[in-house]
């Protein structure tokens, strides 16, 4: 009695597909391929061809996996199919399955191309030759999709190489150049050979720091202190004069079988290096009187503006220390002291953050101008200078540069200063156009005397004597310009309309 057959067919979900194109002039035995491949699990989608003419039409309509061909037909047997699957440029697997095939003719095939051969009586062979096959042509796709990758990474390397805008080279350790780009040449005058005859330690000025340098490279990268050192160095030109770079210098990781060698990207900063020392002199006088002049008046601001809150501050403590319990009514003195503590801080924050030279846009423009009135309330208290303000909301959304609150600062005290001894109001508003936003700060000061006007924005030009250092004005010009505004003055020194105001117009940009 026969036992029961069991189902092994795999799930729907689990059949892998698989298109065939086979070869085949008796269709039972097609018939008997396509429901021996169903067994096995396969998902099929077969064609059988039988002539050179639909080979070439099921070649050009689709999309193969395998192809399986008899070995011997009447007009069109495997030889034939595989020349024309060879011409076609497709990597297809390609069987034959045959019923009867010599030794000889299966090793001429598999000579010619053909990947594997079976009997129609021995099928069982039939399903691990498709799977190796089938692999095998996978990898053998993958990796000419992987050398066609390579070769265009390797194109846009040596494009990317040859025409960069900047000297690039790979070196050996000692020096030696494996690669060296044509603006690297270039820039030492040197051509291929030239270059090849000089190392590049040999190019480094001046010539009693090479060593040094060479061993301060070599240690702090080959140990892996930092990734990349970035360097300003000079390089000695064939002609012999020295060339300003900027040096970018990290390790190449080498593969197991080499050793480890260095990356350099060289920019010639030659005409910036030029320019900055035709400068430096009046730059440096520059930087540095205003750096101290705006330290020292930041500083009593600073100094005076601490003082009252820390002495209320204190007072509090003290009379706190005088309790072992905090009765109800000694809570306001508390909620005084964390008040005054509050103010403190807000205060230092907002000083000091003048020294960080933060340009970067994103501030609202009131809030700028009110960030700089708190740090001059006190002093415009002590000086009897009443400040008015009328500071419209922004319908724009605007923001704008931190530096501008340089500029607020600036005119804001100059108009305190101007007042001071004999009182005065000082007047800020703000508001919007369609195109720019308008802040004007106007005092009721002396006036600047017509013969000063002209010069009121240069640099050095100063009315206050050793208390001045003639550039706040000039700084302060120069930064509402880099925002792409103006500034202008209207001032008189009529008893009846004296005063200056200063107006600025700044373009919106949200």
């Amino acid at each position: 009695m026969n036992s029961p057959q069991t189902n092994i067919t795999p799930p729907v979900e689990a059949r892998r597909r698989l298109r065939v194109l086979v070869v085949e002039d008796y269709e039972p035995d097609a018939l008997l391929l396509r429901r021996h491949l169903n067994r096995a699990g396969y998902d099929l989608e077969m064609r059988r061809i039988e002539t050179r003419e639909q080979m070439r039409e099921a070649l050009h309509d689709g999309a193969w996996d395998l192809v399986i061909a008899d070995y011997t037909l009447p007009s069109f047997g495997a030889r034939d199919a595989l020349a024309m699957l060879q011409a076609s440029g497709m990597d297809l697997p390609f069987i034959i399955v045959s019923g009867t095939i010599s030794e000889e003719s299966a090793v001429s095939a598999m000579r010619a191309g053909a990947h594997d051969y079976v009997l129609k009586g021995n099928l069982e062979r039939l399903l691990p030759a498709i799977e190796r096959e089938l692999a095998d042509a996978d990898a053998r796709r993958e990796k000419l999709r992987t050398s066609a990758e390579l070769k265009a990474l390797e194109s846009r390397f040596s494009a990317t190489f040859n025409q960069a805008a900047v000297g690039m080279a790979h070196i050996s350790l000692d020096g030696r150049w494996i690669l060296a780009n044509q603006r690297l040449r270039d820039m030492v005058g040197q051509t291929a050979e030239g270059l090849e005859a000089t190392g590049f330690y040999d190019l480094l000025l001046p010539a009693a720091e090479r060593d040094e340098d060479r061993e301060i490279v070599l240690e702090d990268l080959l140990s892996r202190k930092v990734p990349s050192l970035r360097v300003e160095k000079r390089l000695r030109h064939r002609d012999g004069h020295a060339v300003d770079v900027q040096l970018t210098i990290s390790v190449l990781q080498p593969d197991p079988s080499e050793t480890e060698s260095l990356s350099l990207v060289i920019e010639d900063i030659s005409a910036r290096k030029a320019d900055a020392r035709e400068r430096a002199d009046l730059v440096k006088r520059l930087i540095n009187s205003e750096r101290l002049a705006s330290a020292g008046r930041m500083a009593n601001t600073l100094a005076h503006e601490i003082n009252n809150p820390l002495e209320a501050l204190t007072n509090v403590l003290y009379l706190l220390q005088t309790h072992q319990d905090l009765p109800e009514d000694l809570r306001d003195l508390v909620s005084m002291g964390a008040r005054e503590l509050d103010r403190v801080g807000h205060i230092t924050r907002t000083t000091l953050s003048f020294y960080r030279g933060n340009t970067s846009a994103g501030h609202a423009l009131n809030k700028l101008i009110g960030e700089v009135l708190q740090i001059f309330a006190s002093r415009a208290e002590g000086s009897q200078v009443q400040i008015i303000t009328d500071l419209h909301p922004s319908t724009s959304g605007a923001t704008f540069a931190l530096s501008l609150r340089q500029v607020f600062a600036n005119l804001i005290g100059n108009a305190i200063e101007a007042m001071s001894g004999t009182g005065g109001t000082l007047t800020i508003r703000s508001r919007e156009t369609r195109t720019c936003a308008i802040v004007t700060i106007a005092d009721t000061g002396p006036g600047i005397a017509q013969a000063h006007i002209s010069q009121i924005f240069e640099p050095f030009f100063t009315t206050k004597g050793e208390r001045g250092t003639g550039l706040g004005l000039w700084v302060t010009r120069g930064i509402v310009e880099e925002s792409g505004g103006t500034l202008s003055l209207r001032t008189s020194t009529d008893a009846k309309h004296r005063g200056t105001t200063m107006r600025i117009a700044l373009p919106l940009k949200s």
